[in-house]
């Protein structure tokens, strides 16, 4: 059986789930939405380049969402916009009203339902109406940070505490994280956004609700502290300086 997916987002993290899915067998691309105007109309073969497999010409970068799930029909959308749920609350809704099942980076998407209880069960609620899932997963949140550290407390008698680490080089990543997480910023600079709420870790609190609630914890706080990491000598990516 294939599976009909449309590639929603067109990102660096976007692009690499494109071309993961382009050489997956038992998936077919049927179609592509993104809104840059640099991408709108072009073959999404073009975009992969030629280290990417084999697409068809015909699949071409929409900028128009409502019309290319109404023409393609996609069983799954591969969702990959926003981090912030509020922000893709209507496109969510958009592709389960179409009848797809949503698998999407957003964040905060994994475990909505102690930060953004009202969203959620409004989502929910959609999503059930129309017999589709709405998942949001990824590497972390979805499974370092939450879903692997609860697996493997399946053996565990008794569970009175957990502590995950997770260290990532950001100077190799793709410069909208390298943003994300302030590289380039003055420690001024730094401390104005975490004060603005711009410089965070997102996902977090999913990861860490998610883990609380497969345990049956009830938390009775939670404290997020975010502190700079200063170079000790001037030190350029690909992105920022």
């Amino acid at each position: 059986m294939t599976t009909r997916v449309v590639c929603y987002g067109l990102g660096p993290i976007g692009m690499g789930i494109a071309r993961l899915a382009a050489g997956r067998s038992g998936i077919a691309i049927v179609g592509a939405i993104d809104v840059d105007p640099q991408k709108v109309g072009k073959p999404l073969s073009v975009l992969l380049g030629s280290s990417a497999p084999a697409l068809r010409d015909e699949v071409r970068v929409s900028g128009d969402a409502a019309a290319t799930l109404a023409e393609t029909k996609p069983d799954v959308v591969l969702h990959a916009t926003s981090s912030s749920l509020a922000n893709v609350r209507d496109q969510l809704a958009q592709i389960a009203k179409a009848g797809a099942h949503v698998v999407s980076t957003c964040e905060e998407l994994s475990f909505p339902w102690t930060a953004q209880p009202q969203l959620a069960a409004e989502l929910d609620a959609i999503a059930r109406r129309a017999g589709v899932a709405l998942l949001g997963t990824g590497i972390n949140p979805g499974y370092a940070m939450d879903a692997l550290p609860l697996m493997l407390t399946a053996p565990c008698a008794s569970v009175r505490a957990v502590r995950v680490l997770r260290v990532v080089d950001a100077g190799r990543r793709r410069g909208p994280l390298q943003r994300k997480v302030g590289a380039g910023l003055t420690p001024e600079q730094f401390a104005e956004r975490v004060e603005a709420g711009v410089v965070r870790h997102v996902g977090l609190p999913e990861s860490l609700h998610m883990l609380a609630t497969g345990l049956g914890w009830q938390l009775d706080r939670s404290e997020d502290s975010i502190g700079a990491v200063l170079a000790e000598q001037p030190i350029t990516t690909e992105y920022v300086t």
